[in-house]
């Protein structure tokens, strides 16, 4: 009778979509995320996405109506919202990205004025310090300029008690006329006797004057002979000087080419000492050859060989002799040497004994030292010819042609061992002409030292009579000196007191006109200073609109910033709620505490840029006061020393902890921190915005 119907009634269709609905790495549902925070698509499905559906995914609760699924209709209304929000979150982005465009660019260009006000603002500043300075300047000078103007006026006044103190004075004298006649008569002939009196020192000046002429004359006489005997005496004892002199140097040659002739000899010994050992030594090794080779020789005589080993004896006998030859060659060579090396010296040491001035105890010392090394060379040579003749006979039919050339040499060797005897007596001969002529430079030198001692004497006594003729005549000066001084005593009283007057009306009409000038002068220095506090009233003024725009743009970006937050975190719910899977509701909290540590980043960054310039204005003052180059009135005063604590940047965000430093006015650093409590947002400079896996 009754259609059936359904047992339970229809549930009733969620509009919220289920997990899973759709394709999150779909393109084509990905436009809202464009121009956010997050732009990046594949922030968690690293690996590939499951194709199974997931819970919730198909509608099981839906009825049939007429064997047909009701689930198209709801489909196409949800498809139309979702378009719909989709429009409006895309409008939303473009929104979002045009006011992000404008909000960057407006942040730009606050920068870029904020940093053009703060230069000016800096300049404004250090040029309101150096006006502080030289107003400082000024008033210390002022003060001075007061000081001193009281001190004048004090001086002036009691300048003019002493005028009053004089006219009252004159006053007094103008009373006493009267008397004054009878004084000036007084004095008239007061002044009469002492024009007597002058008369009679006059005609006494002129006798002594007199007097002083012949006396003048008289010394000039005593003078001349005294130069011309002077004269005489200094060219003798200059010659004598220069003879003393040369014979001295002379002596010093003599003594000199001795020592080195000494000196010479005694390295000649030591070199033959040397050389003789060298040539003994040699000698010993060539009889121990020559011995070595004669019992060779006696032990091969003795025994019969074969012809292998006589061949091969005979070709060691022709090495032996060979290097017997050569052997005997080094050692005719050594002998040659040898020789040579004692002519050289002999000839050293004739040149040294032509040279040589000394005493003859010394040139018999040398002589002796000669004739032993003579004999020392001899006695080396007979030793020598002694073994070379051994030699020779051991060796007779062999080295024939040696023993010539030997005995040849030897024979060399004693000729000219002859004439460097020869040699000797003739520097011997020569030595004794040279004590002859050195007998007579010091015969010279002893009549030289006695003209010179005369000399001396008669310069003492002419010098003594030259110091009683200067005494006598210092006895006049002094009297003629003491009569001029009594006669203008008198003078020179009477001239002080007139001078002493017009010194006073001098003196109170240059302290006048000081003071007027350093009147002049103080009342320009007001007037300069009143023009330069004028113009630092201008500056205060350009820097208080300087702060008020200041003051705009700090607010402005406050808005700024208000508003981006709000935007941020308007699109954080909206990707949140559309998105739940992908844990977006974090990142407000990560995008603020971003937020927050690049504001402390800036916040530090402006402290440490205070203090660079806090540095850089201590450092610039410093090298004022150590400059040489700065003018001394340039050069900021040293009376007080500023010492200053460098202000602790803050940590927290929004609070005014940098502030600009310390060389500025404590205004100007209270209004800094009071309106430059924040900073706009710089932008990370990456490739893209950062992912949810980055951040996290």
């Amino acid at each position: 009778m009754f259609p059936r119907g359904p047992r339970f009634p229809a549930a009733k269709i969620p509009e919220i979509p289920g997990p899973n609905s759709y394709n999150p790495q779909d393109p084509e549902y990905d436009a809202y995320k464009r121009g956010a925070f997050l732009e990046k698509t594949n922030r968690f499905m690293k690996d590939k996405p499951s194709e199974i559906p997931g819970p919730g995914s198909y509608n099981t609760d839906v009825p049939v109506v007429n064997g047909k699924p009701t689930s198209g209709g709801q489909k196409a209304s949800g498809l139309d919202r979702y378009a719909a929000l989709q429009r409006k979150l895309e409008d939303l982005e473009r929104l979002h990205a045009e006011s992000k465009k404008s909000h960057h660019a407006e942040v730009e260009r606050l920068k870029l004025e904020l940093n053009r006000v703060q230069r000016t603002s800096t300049e404004h500043s250090e040029r309101a310090d150096k006006l502080k300075k030289q107003n400082d300047a000024l008033d210390t000078r002022v003060q001075e300029l007061k000081k001193t103007s009281s001190a004048e006026q004090s001086e002036l006044r009691e300048l003019r008690t002493k005028l009053k103190l004089v006219e009252h004075e004159r006053a007094q004298l103008a009373v006493k006329q009267g008397e004054a006649g009878e004084t000036k008569r007084a004095l008239q002939a007061a002044e009469a006797r002492r024009k007597d009196d002058v008369r009679e020192r006059d005609r006494r000046i002129i006798e002594l004057e007199k007097a002083l002429a012949i006396e003048k004359k008289k010394r000039e006489l005593v003078e001349g002979k005294l130069v011309e005997v002077k004269d005489k005496i200094d060219g003798d004892v200059n010659e004598a000087r220069a003879a003393t002199s040369h014979l001295k140097a002379e002596l010093e040659d003599v003594k000199a080419e001795a020592h080195n002739a000494k000196a010479a000899l005694h390295d000649a010994k030591a070199q033959a000492a040397e050389r003789e050992e060298v040539l003994l030594e040699m000698l010993e090794q060539h009889r121990a050859t020559l011995r070595r080779v004669a019992q060779e020789y006696g032990q091969l005589a003795s025994r019969t060989v074969s012809q292998t080993t006589h061949f091969q004896t005979q070709h060691e006998a022709h090495a032996l002799k060979l290097r017997m030859k050569e052997e005997n060659l080094f050692l005719a060579t050594q002998l040659q040497e040898a020789r040579e090396e004692t002519s050289r010296h002999h000839r050293v040491l004739g040149d040294e004994a032509n040279e040589q001035h000394g005493d003859t105890l010394s040139w018999l010392e040398l002589e002796r030292d000669v004739n032993r090394l003579g004999f020392e060379l001899s006695e080396a040579e007979r030793v020598t010819l002694e073994a070379v003749r051994d030699d020779l006979r051991s060796w007779a039919g062999l080295h024939r042609l040696r023993a010539d050339t030997l005995l040849s040499n030897a024979t060399v060797l004693l000729d000219a061992i002859d004439q460097a005897q020869g040699q000797v007596h003739q520097y011997r001969s020569e030595v004794s002409a040279s004590e002859a002529k050195r007998d007579e430079l010091q015969t010279t030198l002893e009549i030289l030292r006695t003209q010179h001692v005369d000399a001396q004497e008669q310069l003492a006594r002419v010098s003594a009579a030259c110091d009683a003729s200067k005494a006598a005549e210092a006895t006049l000066k002094k009297q003629l000196e003491d009569t001029r001084i009594a006669n203008l005593a008198e003078l020179s009283s009477a001239q002080q007191a007139l001078q002493k007057e017009k010194d006073a009306v001098r003196r109170f009409a240059a302290t006048v006109q000081q003071h007027r000038a350093a009147e002049e002068a103080l009342h320009a220095e007001m007037d300069q200073m009143s023009a330069e506090l004028a113009e630092a009233e201008r500056y205060r003024e350009a820097y208080q609109q300087l702060v008020e725009e200041v003051d705009a743009l700090v607010a402005r970006n406050a808005l700024a910033e208000e508003e981006a937050r709000c935007l941020s975190k308007f699109n954080a719910e909206i990707v949140g709620h559309n998105n739940p899977a992908q844990r977006i509701m974090y990142v407000d909290r990560i995008r603020g505490e971003l937020h927050e540590t690049k504001q402390q980043l800036l916040m530090l960054t402006r402290d440490r840029d205070a203090t660079q310039a806090q540095n850089e204005d201590l450092q610039h003052e410093l090298d004022l006061y150590k400059s040489v180059a700065v003018p001394p009135e340039l050069k900021p005063r040293t009376m007080v020393t500023r010492v200053e604590r460098l202000q602790v940047p803050s940590s927290s965000i929004g609070l005014a902890g940098s502030q600009t430093s310390s060389s500025e006015l404590n205004t100007r650093s209270a209004c800094s921190s009071r309106k430059l409590d924040s900073m706009p947002e710089v932008e990370y400079n990456t490739q893209g915005e950062m992912t949810l896996d980055e951040i996290l």
